[in-house]
């Protein structure tokens, strides 16, 4: 369809209409209708800032703060059903302290009342299982202080040596977001960690993390790994090791794993490469260390010839390689790593 088409509706006048901007001289008083939200809300004038809220909303859609103090608004007049309404949206655009939402007292009214007690019960068991997934948070130190998700098994009490899963994320992504592994890590009985990468990376929706950084060597970034590994076998009772990583981190992840193979059992790349800075010695050195690759014969961002050619140079070692292809582009398979870890650690729950 052509996108003009898809416009209709969207911009009235149409693009060439010198009106059509419009909004763009308004967007100070789109600002501006937030701080004066702020003053009726301080003056016990709830409707006055529901009002210039919402006004604000209009070219700022996307601050969950805001929708989240127009839902207290509609708390505060007494409107469960728009109370209720704000605070999913807000939810969905970000606010997610669940503490913070039981215990506000511009609630007070609604909160025993449909829909908003529904609502909050059924987004108290959307938290806790999201907290369950993202595990504890560890702070380490190598050049300074960083992040690292961990998970261990229900009532793990530290005396039972487990083995570790070190997963490494891809570009722009987070801990959190690739904790959400654990839904098929935990069926194996092992702790599972995801460390933060060094680097702050801007994906144009959020703030993630990457393992490269202009200027700075990528064995600045294994170095880190390995601290993170002794940080983590600082702090649990930890057998064997595995390392798995996602598109950049697999990459991170072969040169580590490579350059320390002492320290690992297996390792496990998903849609990534060999990366150049890995040298001979250090590949002849790891020969014997099991590497499973799994790629995506479509993958349009690490093409598949890059799984194929590093199976090549590691079975010219003696490496005990497996390539575990998929029909699909560059994602991560889940299915794939299930097989892994019962290859690696025998049978799930």
């Amino acid at each position: 369809m052509n996108c003009v088409l898809l416009l209709l509706g969207l911009v009235s006048g149409g693009i060439y209409d010198p009106g059509a901007g419009a909004f763009i001289d308004e967007a100070g008083f789109f600002h501006d209708a937030f701080a004066l939200g702020d003053s009726c809300y301080r003056a016990s004038d709830y409707e006055g800032a529901a009002g210039f809220y919402l006004e604000g909303l209009r070219a700022q859609p996307w601050d969950e703060t805001y929708i989240y103090n127009l839902s207290c608004c509609f708390g505060l007049l007494g409107r469960a059903d728009l109370a209720a309404l704000y605070l999913r949206r807000a939810w969905n655009a970000g606010f997610r302290n669940m503490p913070f939402i039981l215990g506000d007292t511009d609630f007070d009214r609604v909160r025993t009342t449909e829909p908003f007690s529904s609502l909050v019960d059924s987004l108290s068991g959307v938290a806790a299982t999201e907290a369950a997934l993202r595990g504890e948070t560890i702070v380490f130190r190598t050049t300074g202080p960083f992040e690292c998700r961990v998970n261990t098994p229900e009532g793990y009490d530290g005396t039972e040596t487990l083995p570790l899963l070190l997963g490494l994320h891809g570009v722009g992504g987070t801990p959190e977001g690739f904790m959400r592994l654990w839904n098929v890590a935990r069926e194996f009985h092992c702790i599972m960690a995801v460390p933060q990468a060094p680097y702050p990376f801007d994906t144009g929706e959020g703030m993630g993390y990457s393992w490269f950084e202009d200027g700075f060597p990528m064995v600045s970034s294994r170095d880190y790994v390995l601290a993170v590994l002794d940080s983590l076998e600082g702090r649990y009772n930890i057998g064997e090791v595995y390392l798995f990583g996602y598109s950049q981190g697999a990459g991170m992840a072969l040169m580590t794993g490579l350059h320390a193979p002492e320290r690992f059992n297996g390792i496990a790349p998903f849609s990534g490469w060999l990366p150049e800075e890995v040298t001979d010695q250090e590949i002849q050195a790891a020969a014997g260390l099991p590497v499973r690759i799994v790629h995506g014969e479509q993958d349009g961002a690490v093409t598949f010839d890059n799984a194929i050619q590093t199976v090549s140079v590691l079975a010219a070692h003696g490496y005990d390689v497996r390539l575990l292809p998929f029909q699909g582009e560059h994602r991560f398979e889940a299915d794939l790593f299930r097989q892994i870890l019962e290859e690696f650690l025998g049978s799930g729950e």
